[in-house]
């Protein structure tokens, strides 16, 4: 049972307080934390003893809860991963866990090296996935903190803001670590392990992004169906994806380049019958004129800086010109068109959809 005192909307969120619970904070140690229903509501994040986000508001009073407790084995598959990693990495490489976090779609592990390139990442992960095919035991044991301070085995230091009873968590002859989070009892539930990215970080540290059980498998499906599309699209084997996105990469580049020759020459006859058609006020020639945006900008390298230059494409736009000040015309125009930008001298851009009509007005 769980006792609800009070149930606020703050910004998009009800959050309401509770007497006490033994859900799982979320963020608590690095983890996700526990969601279920309280009542008929569902709770979506255990925000700390007291607080929790609930989905609907909820009034005060005694109700019955239930966790999802497969979101709880999926929590545990990742999180024993993540020690099954980071045991690998100390035991054979004598590196270091200094960061661990999990999302709803991954999990980050950083190690304390800046060297790491792939054929460790392909070493590292094979190793792992070995393991994982020749199951270990999850052991665990609540020892008093005297106790725990006698233990010479842990992979990490127990931090000294850990007062009380210390929950082992221990890979069978393998690694030995407190933690208070979620695990399931063997390593060979975790099923399959990959590491989908790496970045080095903060200088000296490499962070890896990795997938378990689950998630590791919906993501190899999801894959496996992007090949098949490329493969379709490509109208190849899968070992020709690379070559063939290749091929169409360099044609694609040829199209641009000759594009951007023939847009260029395009602009320059264009550039003539603008000029001849340029709008006179005040002794001054405004030339207004909408296309894309490659289009307006070669016009802008071609027009004389003694016009006035306004070129427009989709939802923004250009001012230039050596005869004024291009950022108080903006000013000008921002004063009556819905359009917002800044610049001073011969340029000036803004953002906002606008027409050749409305600037016409306008001058």
């Amino acid at each position: 049972m769980i006792k609800i005192l009070s149930c606020i909307k703050e910004k998009d969120n009800w959050i309401i307080e509770v007497e006490s619970h033994n859900l799982y904070i979320d963020g608590k140690g690095g983890q996700i934390g526990d969601q279920g229903y309280i009542g008929d509501t569902k709770f979506l994040t255990v925000i700390d003893d007291k607080k929790i986000i609930v989905e609907n508001e909820i009034a005060p009073g005694i109700y019955t809860y239930t966790v999802d407790t497969n979101r709880i084995f999926d929590i545990g598959v990742q999180h024993t991963a993540q020690h099954l990693f980071s045991a690998i990495a100390y035991n054979d490489y004598g590196l270091n866990t200094v960061g661990f976090r999990m999302t709803e779609t991954y999990t980050t592990v950083d190690l304390d090296s800046k060297d790491l390139d792939e054929n460790f990442v392909d070493e590292l992960e094979r190793k792992i996935n070995s393991a994982i095919g020749e199951g270990r035991a999850i052991l665990e044991k609540i020892v008093t903190r005297d106790e725990a301070n006698s233990i010479d085995i842990f992979r990490k230091k127990i931090s000294d803001k850990v007062t009380g009873d210390v929950r082992i968590i221990t890979i069978d002859n393998m690694d030995t670590s407190a933690c208070a989070g979620y695990h399931v009892s063997d390593i060979s539930e975790i099923r399959v392990f990959k590491i989908i990215s790496f970045e080095k970080i903060k200088g000296n540290y490499t962070r890896f992004y990795f997938l378990s059980g689950e998630r590791a498998i919906e993501d190899f499906v999801k894959k496996n169906k992007t090949i098949k599309e490329l493969d379709r699209i490509f109208s190849c084997r899968d070992n020709e994806i690379i070559s063939m996105v290749e091929k169409f990469n360099n044609e694609k580049k040829e199209v641009e380049s000759r594009f951007k020759e023939l847009n260029l020459k395009y602009c320059n006859f264009l550039s003539r019958d603008l000029l001849s058609s340029a709008i006179e006020k005040d002794d001054r020639k405004y030339i207004v004129y909408k296309d894309d945006k490659d289009t307006i900008t070669n016009l802008n390298k071609i027009i004389p800086g003694d016009y006035i230059f306004i070129g427009i494409w989709e939802d923004a736009g250009v001012i230039s010109s050596k005869a004024i000040d291009c950022g108080e015309l903006l000013k000008e125009f921002s004063k009556v068109l819905n359009i917002k930008g800044g610049g001073k001298g011969e340029r000036a851009n803004f953002k906002g959809e606008v027409s050749v009509a409305e600037i016409t007005n306008i001058l």
